[in-house]
């Protein structure tokens, strides 16, 4: 289950901040950022700064769907 919280858009290469649940875990300080073909999303690191969130290839692409419908209705 993935669950889209704080949405605030911003303009630039960065098009939302926003923070996010993706199962049992909660994700502060997310980013959807722009890119040439579409966007990409940036998730914050955890514990140490050259350890970043553990999320599957799957999860990380639902996160960028649901963060792009969440832009997109906000």
């Amino acid at each position: 289950m993935i669950q889209i919280t704080h949405i605030r858009p911003a303009s630039g290469r960065v098009a939302a901040t926003f923070s996010a649940v993706v199962g049992d875990l909660a994700l502060s300080g997310c980013a959807l950022i722009r890119r040439d073909n579409g966007y990409v999303v940036s998730v914050p690191r955890v514990g140490s700064p050259s350890r970043s969130v553990l999320l599957n290839a799957a999860e990380l692409a639902a996160l960028e769907t649901a963060a792009v419908e969440a832009l997109r209705t906000h």
